[in-house]
């Protein structure tokens, strides 16, 4: 083989094998479960076309509290609170 083609084998190679890696990397660092990780509050799902399809482990979430919308791993949700508990809390 001609050394260009070993050049361009070894370059193009590189370049793919770094963006699996950003990719694996930017997935892990995507917070489980449904908490805001701007305020840790509860997070709606929102419902997402394309991108829901492709990607069915992570899901697209929007905080109620400080609008932050983005994507989550799938992991434990919030239990939703008793009507007790908010009478409790609102006094």
């Amino acid at each position: 083989m001609s050394d260009i083609v070993i050049f361009a084998l070894v370059l193009g190679g590189m370049f793919v094998l770094r963006i699996i890696a950003a990719t694996v990397l930017f997935y892990y660092i995507l917070p489980k479960g449904d908490r805001c990780p701007n305020c840790d509050a509860a997070t709606a799902r929102v419902q997402a076309g394309v991108i829901g399809r492709l990607l069915p482990h992570l899901r697209n979430s929007w905080c109620l509290r400080c609008g932050w919308e983005g994507f989550l791993r799938e992991g434990a949700l919030t239990p939703e609170p008793h009507p007790i508990e908010l009478t409790k809390a609102g006094g």
